[in-house]
């Protein structure tokens, strides 16, 4: 079977299609024939070799995907109710499964969460040998690139808008980075929820792009004044904030906040430094919330807005995976910042 893997060093070139073994399910495990990928923003963490994701190499790239069961090994009882031939999406991240906190729906909490891909070998594989917990079930109507879309980055805007955001029909939102894997599937949220979104992007081609799926205000973060712009277009404070960006728009962001609202950070893609502003967060009666990843309940929600029709995530497929060649482009593209919304493969 073909691999996606990281090969001798921490970089794009460093990437290769290995030929591996078909895996063997183990106890509690599942075999999964991978039908579709997308690529996240980890896979880049990764390659950079950032010390959130130190891995061994080899290693085996990805966090997101999506397939068909291929064979069930011991120990999987009925209770998981898989059989050979279900459509099923991977859950990237995991933790403990026993404790409290994973009991309770805060999986992404547990001190054992790890992340596949990132922490611990990933799924860019035709087959992959996994945890029958890892595995949720897709309804059929979903084709492979648009389920693996959501398993990460629209679980992660779930999490973020509905979880942590606590956001309510009726309310005013903007999200920064609204071109982003992350980002687009917010604003798609959003409108589902009946908010009033507001959207930035970066480079101006990405405003049509984006205008094709989503009709909300959109406005460009390259400029040095975009909060002013957002602030006239709107014409009051916005009740939430959904940042993709984190770093130094963050103390950017908090003035375009009503008093009592609600700021959440999901990622920091810039790395900038940021000098925190406190005197805005208390003064103003902020909240300020964090997210990282999401849970499994965060998954089957969007799966379920995608079934319907209610969302469709923008993936744009790379071109069946011959050779490494349209990968290692797909990654240049991404930390080029070069796309809207998610881009993808399928095995062929």
């Amino acid at each position: 079977m073909r691999t996606v893997l990281l090969s001798k060093g921490k970089n794009i070139d460093s990437l290769i299609l290995d030929e591996q073994v078909v895996p063997v399910p183990s106890q509690g495990e599942v075999r999964v024939r991978m039908r579709g990928h997308t690529l996240n923003h980890i896979d880049l963490w990764v390659l950079s070799g950032s010390p959130a994701y130190s891995v061994t190499l080899p290693h085996v790239m990805g966090s997101e995907g999506v397939g068909v069961v291929d064979s069930i090994g011991e120990g999987v009882g009925p209770d998981f109710s898989l059989k050979v031939g279900d459509s099923v999406a991977i859950s990237p991240g995991q933790g403990c499964l026993v404790c409290e906190l994973c009991r309770s729906g805060s999986e992404s909490l547990c001190p054992s969460y790890r992340v596949l891909g990132g922490h611990l070998p990933g799924v860019f594989s035709e087959y992959v040998s996994l945890p029958a917990t890892r595995l949720l079930p897709v309804p059929p109507s979903v084709s492979p690139l648009l389920a693996s879309a959501v398993t990460l980055a629209g679980a992660t805007a779930h999490q973020g808008l509905v979880v942590r955001g606590c956001a309510q029909a009726g309310e005013r939102w903007l999200v920064v980075g609204a071109s982003g894997g992350v980002g687009h599937l917010a604003c798609l949220l959003g409108l589902v929820l009946k908010l009033e979104v507001y959207g930035t992007y970066g480079p101006e081609k990405k405003k049509t792009v984006l205008a094709r799926s989503m009709d909300i205000p959109l406005i460009s973060h390259e400029a040095q004044d975009w909060p002013e712009t957002v602030m006239r277009l709107s014409g009051k404070p916005f009740d939430g904030v959904l940042d993709t960006v984190g770093g130094a728009t963050i103390p950017r962001i908090l003035p375009l906040l009503r008093k009592g609202g609600r700021a959440v950070v999901v990622g920091e893609t810039t790395g900038a430094p940021t000098q925190f502003p406190t005197r805005e967060l208390f003064g103003r009666q902020l909240s300020l919330h964090g997210v990282y990843l999401a849970h499994r309940s965060d998954i089957l929600a969007m799966l379920n807005w995608v079934s319907h029709g209610d969302i469709r995530p923008i993936v744009s497929e790379v071109g069946p995976l011959t050779s490494i060649a349209p990968l290692q482009n797909a990654y240049r593209r991404m930390s080029e910042r070069d796309f809207v919304g998610k881009l993808g493969f399928a095995w062929q």
